[in-house]
């Protein structure tokens, strides 16, 4: 299980009202004792196709008259990449939840914010201030064809045979903001022959960060 701080999370706060899928509460088989993990794998499935998605749902609980009777109904809205409405949808349905439907628009402010996608995981809270994923390891953003890097020359001076300095050009590779810590060590590790885990990225207070950090974060903290 990895953990991550909120604020390391880039959550989608919409000010407007959202688009939802409802469920009826009582409608939902009792082998599954709830539908947390069965939107956490929907979710998950989605994640794992692209790197680059992010949403983050937002549930609100609230009595309904939707389905033609009075029920008790969790709306689940969307924030962020709208395909994920008919994942949820498709995911309920499958499930032989008996009662779910597209629904009406709810207010996210009003609404707790129960699942996050982002950087190919879903997380969800775990304590105050601390998200989680069940997900074990970081994705490999290279493999899903988003480059960790930007390549850039510089000249470097170098000293030939004879003890005189010369100017050559060198390839520098400069991370990306989105690309994560811990695949940027492993870079300086390979590109350097440096034996695995040797490498840390530190903040100010020289504590190293968290593999799933963002170079973003570590940017910051050496901004401030």
């Amino acid at each position: 299980m990895l953990e991550r701080p909120e604020s390391e999370l880039q959550f989608v706060t919409p000010r407007d009202p959202i688009l939802s899928v409802e469920i009826d509460i009582d409608s939902i088989p009792k082998k599954l004792q709830g539908v947390s993990d069965l939107v956490t794998r929907a979710l998950s499935s989605a994640a794992d196709k692209s790197i680059k998605l992010r949403a983050t749902i937002y549930v609100y609980q609230c009595m309904s008259i939707n389905f033609h009777q009075q029920t008790w109904s969790a709306f689940f809205g969307v924030a962020g990449d709208k395909k994920l409405l008919d994942v949820l949808l498709n995911a309920f349905k499958s499930a032989k939840v008996g009662k779910v439907r597209l629904s009406d628009y709810i207010n996210p402010s009003t609404a707790t914010r129960d699942f996050h996608v982002q950087d190919g995981h879903v997380w969800r809270p775990l304590e105050a201030g601390t998200w989680c994923t069940e997900s074990k390891g970081e994705k490999n953003l290279e493999e899903n064809s988003v480059p960790e890097t930007d390549d850039f020359e510089l000249d470097a001076e170098e000293t030939n045979g004879e003890g005189c300095r010369i100017s050559s050009p060198t390839r520098f590779r400069v991370a990306r903001a989105d690309a994560s810590v811990g695949s940027i060590c492993k870079k300086i590790e390979e590109v350097f022959g440096i034996p695995e885990g040797a490498v840390k990225l530190c903040g100010p207070d020289g504590r190293a960060l968290r593999g799933d950090a963002k170079i973003a974060t570590l940017r910051r903290r050496w901004e401030q």
